[in-house]
């Protein structure tokens, strides 16, 4: 019976995610009329085009992707909140919600503790975004009653109640509970009561839904928006991007919890996105010095998981700030003219963005040129268990990536831009010469692995990179190819407001770019096992060094090396080689 009432509250909390999910590839695009840009003669017009009927004249009807989907446009329900700032990250924080609920429910209150820290914070955030637009419905369909109100403010106290419950866990521990450890009942009873609150909504808009099912009717273009929309607190505020930007993030937190799932399962937490440890960043700026003469293991994939952080760091970073002092170039820009879309390198293709990205890419040349070295020194040592292909090519592509991620900081200088289509030709296939070094440096690991090492997870992943390093480059060609071939180069930015048409569907070449970088940023999740590097750092004080005359300067010997140098060590995760 438990097992029961666990798969089926599973079942409609996926549902519930998959629902709210749905709604935000509707709210990514144009955004329908409000009251304040509401054109009446256009949409008059539109009745009785050949065209037919605008659906943005119709404003946003609740459970837009339902009326979207089925062409039901004629509702009673009209959502006044903007679409861009409080209805996408809004609807991204429920989707995450329910799927951390999801997950919480088939691993019960074990690791329940970690769990929260990501939990907590988006249903506190969650409730305190209702209050500015809390006016709405529900209150409008009960004579004004703050039911938006309280909810929100139930959600914010269980929310504390689990903050105070997490409290409890970390005294009674001594420190933060191991990961195996059930949480205690008071984090439990604040996620029940989240996971009730939270979903009262959906449930009460699916009523609004089986009223309104019936309403389909012949358009007579006085299907208008709210008559408060576009005059909410966060319609004024006109910041669409940074709405958008938020609720991405949101995604893609969401997305990467579930793997941190797995990770756990497998028993290697270390591998975890969310390692309690904190993000890779983190853990390698804590002990940048380690102390001399101690022995210290170090992970070469925990550098290149670094790397991917850096790259995230740098694209939420660069846009936030083309949100906030470059919003234009989201709506014009030669590569969404290209492909259809806005693809990850617009954020940090313009001034000021640019100005923030380089740092952040030297950085990231730094992590994985570090990486290359630590796995190139890990590679000679364990080279008696290899053959001489897999030897020499982890070799050379450890090499040639290093020097790759060097030169990656050249694409903020040989931009893509209207006025130059030679440079944007070089940007672009830069770009796509980045999938397939990525690609080898990944094979690499995968080559050198024995066949057992190799699990299913890693075959399933690895094989989809594969086909997505594959794939995107031939349609991005294929995109290239077709843009304006009539046009000499010099001619290319007459077509600036041109709306664009690539040849290749937009959805398909944004799900494998957006794809390619997702699937990528699981590598350290899905790479075969492999051993860290012990590292002793000795400080020899009895060597002169330099020329004669120079008085106690010191030699330092930094020696790095695999287990043929060091006796053996009871390190749960083994040791070279």
């Amino acid at each position: 019976m438990a097992a029961a009432l666990r798969c089926g509250l599973v079942t409609i909390l996926v549902f519930f995610a998959l629902w709210n999910g749905s709604k935000l590839l509707f709210y990514w695009e144009k955004k329908p009329f409000t009251s304040v840009d509401y054109n009446a003669t256009h949409c008059e017009e539109s009745v009785t085009s050949a065209e037919g009927f605008d659906k943005n004249c119709a404003g946003i009807p609740t459970q837009f992707n339902l009326y979207r989907g089925l062409d039901l446009w004629e509702s009673s329900y009209k959502v006044k909140a903007d679409q861009n700032s409080f209805l996408f990250p809004h609807c991204a924080m429920g989707v995450c919600l329910d799927v951390l609920m999801a997950f919480a429910i088939i691993f019960g209150s074990v690791n329940l503790y970690h769990r929260s820290k990501i939990f907590f914070p988006i249903a506190f955030i969650f409730a305190i975004h209702i209050l500015p637009v809390a006016d709405g419905m529900p209150n409008s369909l009960a004579n004004g009653a703050p039911i938006n109100q309280t909810l929100a403010i139930c959600i914010m106290i269980a929310c504390c109640v689990g903050w105070y419950g997490m409290r409890q866990d970390f005294v009674r521990n001594g420190g933060e509970p191991p990961m195996d450890k059930h949480a205690g009942k008071l984090i439990l009873y604040a996620w029940i009561a989240i996971g009730v609150l939270v979903n009262i909504a959906p449930i009460g808009e699916w009523g609004m839904i089986l009223s309104s099912l019936g309403s389909k009717k012949e358009i007579t273009g006085r299907d208008m928006p709210h008559p408060e929309s576009g005059t909410d607190f966060y319609s004024r505020l006109n910041i669409p991007w940074i709405g958008k930007c938020a609720g991405a993030f949101v995604c893609f937190t969401t997305f990467m919890y579930a793997f941190d799932n797995y990770a756990v399962w497998r028993g290697e937490s270390w591998r975890s996105p969310f390692n309690k440890d904190g993000p890779a960043l983190f853990q390698l700026m804590m002990n940048p010095y380690p102390k001399t003469g101690d022995m210290f293991h170090q992970r070469p994939e925990r550098w290149l998981e670094a790397t991917g952080e850096c790259f995230v760091l740098c694209i939420a970073a660069s846009w936030f700030i083309t949100s906030i002092f470059n919003p234009g170039i989201y709506k014009e820009n030669i590569l969404r003219s290209i492909v259809g879309y806005n693809n990850l390198c617009v954020g940090f293709d313009s001034p000021p963005a640019r100005y923030v990205a380089m740092p952040l890419l030297v950085c990231q040349a730094v992590l994985a040129s570090r990486y290359c070295y630590l796995d190139t020194l890990r590679l000679k040592a364990t080279r008696q268990y290899l053959t001489g292909k897999q030897y020499w090519f982890g070799y050379c592509i450890n090499t040639f990536f290093s020097v790759w991620m060097m030169c990656f900081p050249m694409l903020l200088v040989i931009t893509a831009e209207f006025d130059s289509w030679s440079s944007t030709k070089i940007h672009l296939y830069l770009f796509m010469g980045t999938l397939f070094v990525m690609w080898l440096m990944i094979a690499g690991n995968v080559y050198e692995a024995e066949s057992e090492d190799i699990d299913f997870g890693t075959r399933v992943w690895f094989g989809l990179f594969t086909a997505h390093t594959l794939l995107l480059p031939v349609v991005g060609i294929m995109d290239v190819l077709a843009f304006h071939p009539e046009l000499p180069a010099d001619k290319i930015y007459t077509i600036r407001y041109e709306h664009p048409h690539p040849p290749v569907p937009w959805p398909i070449t944004a799900y494998l770019d957006y794809g390619w970088f997702l699937l990528l940023l699981l590598t350290v999740i899905f790479l075969p096992d492999a051993p860290p590097v012990r590292t002793v750092f000795n400080v020899d004080l009895a060597e002169k060094y330099g020329i004669a005359g120079e008085k106690d300067e010191m030699n330092v010997m930094h020696k790095e090396f695999g287990s043929e140098d060091v006796e053996d060590s009871s390190d749960e995760d083994g040791i070279c080689p």
